[in-house]
C-alpha cells in the first residue's frame, strides 16, 4: 500500500511539473524588418574604430551567444574584419568589400 502511494505521488508530480514546463515555453514569431546579421552590419557602419560583442548585445538586445553566430558568418562572408584586441574580439567593417 505504501509502496503504491508513492508511486502515486512520484506520478503526480511528474504530471504537474511537466505542465510547468509547458506553461514556461513561449512561441514567438519573426518580427518584419532586418534579420539580425544585418542590424549588426548597419549598426557597426556607426563604429569604424570597431565594437565588441558584448556591446553589440547591449545595443542590440540579443544574447553574445546568436551574436557570435552571426558575425562567424559575416567574417566569413568577409563582411566585417575580426581582430583581437587584448582580450577581446574587435569587429569592424571590412573597408574592402
Amino acid at each position: 500500500m505504501e509502496r503504491n502511494k508513492a508511486a502515486t505521488n512520484k506520478g503526480l508530480m511528474a504530471c504537474c511539473f511537466s505542465r510547468l514546463l509547458a506553461l514556461a515555453i513561449k512561441i514567438i514569431s519573426p518580427t518584419k524588418g532586418l534579420n539580425t546579421s544585418a542590424q549588426i552590419f548597419e549598426l557597426m557602419q556607426f563604429y569604424p574604430q570597431g565594437i565588441t560583442v558584448q556591446e553589440l548585445s547591449q545595443r542590440l538586445n540579443r544574447p553574445v551567444s546568436m551574436l557570435n553566430l552571426c558575425l562567424k558568418s559575416l567574417v566569413a562572408s568577409k563582411k566585417i574584419v575580426a581582430k583581437k584586441n587584448h582580450n577581446q574580439w574587435v569587429y569592424t567593417v571590412d573597408q574592402k568589400a
